[in-house]
């Protein structure tokens, strides 16, 4: 399993994941989700120096399959073999923590971890995309047993969520705001966190238009 955290500082990593979803994955979700697909994007990228291998987003428009992180996946392994690393040498990064369906087809895909920018709480309240919460709920069952953990979401703290396990022998899922704890600095944390929410702020404009192609008030 990989902890980005114990390969690069925490502000090499932000640093690295705030451009690759502004740089990369904003301006192909910005299109996408005028054309009617959902906002959520996802990319892959480099263990050792944090460089984009691929980037995507949603494509539900064609297919209810092709999540962000389902289609980077798909696109991913038609890199020809001998031209695409090995997954163990890659971080899997997503705008928002993957639902179900996501989060299974990056373990199965052989990933050992991912890193997400908004939370569950942060796409069921802010973004009015109820599924991840509601599947995880009445399907899964997760009522039975779940454990509380702090909400990131402001007003929402100490709610009770879905809780997969965030650390074990086969993956590691790590949130921006793990990271930006992980900054020891508080001045430069405080600067990081103006950063973060800066990006947060930007990609979450997406959600206007993705309200008006859902009928959302």
């Amino acid at each position: 399993m990989t902890d980005a955290l114990a390969l690069h500082p925490p502000t090499t990593l932000l640093d690295a994941l705030c451009t690759c979803i502004t740089e990369k994955i904003h301006p192909l979700s910005a299109p996408a989700v005028a054309a009617g697909s959902k906002l959520f994007g996802a990319a892959i990228l480099l263990k050792s120096d944090l460089s984009v291998v691929y980037a995507d987003t949603n494509q539900e428009r064609g297919s209810p399959l092709w999540h962000g992180e389902t289609w980077t996946l798909k696109q991913f392994f038609e890199i020809p073999a001998d031209q695409r690393p090995d997954v163990k040498d890659c971080l899997f990064l997503t705008t928002h923590e993957p639902c179900s369906l996501c989060l299974s087809a990056i373990l199965w895909s052989g990933f050992d971890n991912f890193i997400y920018m908004y939370t569950y709480e942060e796409t069921h309240y802010v973004f009015e995309c109820h599924g991840d919460l509601d599947i995880f709920n009445d399907v899964f069952n997760v009522r039975e047993g779940e454990v509380a953990r702090q909400a990131s979401l402001d007003g929402k703290q100490g709610q009770v969520r879905p809780q997969y396990k965030l650390r074990s022998e086969r993956l590691v899922a790590l949130s921006f705001a793990e990271i930006l704890a992980a900054i020891e600095d508080r001045e430069k944390q405080a600067e990081y966190a103006a950063k973060v929410e800066a990006v947060k702020k930007s990609y979450g404009r997406l959600s206007e238009a993705y309200r008006r192609n859902m009928g959302v008030e």
